[in-house]
């Protein structure tokens, strides 16, 4: 039990430190990238796959240990076995204004089952016609339009 949850830890400080290193790489990237142009380097290309490269090179080792990790749990099956169950937080509960268990625990009745298979009806039927009305193309080519504009290709 203490060694599955060890585990779940260490792999979470991973992920977490994974993230927050790569949103750091990222975000210096630009800040070089844009002051060197505001410096008037006005052809200074802020992403080429050279400087994300260079950013990404000291991280990926933590990156495929996390992946290592995450891939090592799921064929191990190792997970929390508290995962399901709802939250014990008396103060909270509290502070709902006297809601009790009961409450917490409580299914979803067969009137707002059929709301929610109907509002899954709805969204489906709208997607489909927002398809037959031609709003796919409009939508790929409107995003195709915006990410090279972002990139800088177009």
């Amino acid at each position: 039990m203490k060694g599955r949850k060890a585990f779940l830890i260490v792999q979470s400080v991973l992920c977490a430190a994974t993230a927050g290193l790569l949103a750091a790489a990222a975000l210096s990237l630009y800040l070089e990238g844009t002051a060197r142009q505001a410096a008037g380097d006005l052809f200074y290309s802020i992403f080429t796959p050279e400087r994300a490269a260079a950013r990404l090179l000291p991280i990926l080792p933590l990156l495929f240990g996390s992946l290592g990790m995450t891939v090592g749990g799921l064929i191990l099956g190792i997970r929390d076995e508290n995962q399901d169950r709802p939250v014990r937080d008396e103060k909270l509960l509290r502070s709902l204004g006297g809601l009790r268990d009961r409450a917490v625990h409580q299914q979803a009745g067969p009137r707002e089952m059929y709301l929610r298979a109907a509002i899954l009806v709805l969204a489906a039927v709208l997607i489909v016609a927002g398809i037959l009305n031609g709003g796919l193309e409009d939508v790929l080519a409107k995003g195709a339009v915006i990410c090279m504009e972002c990139v800088g290709l177009g």
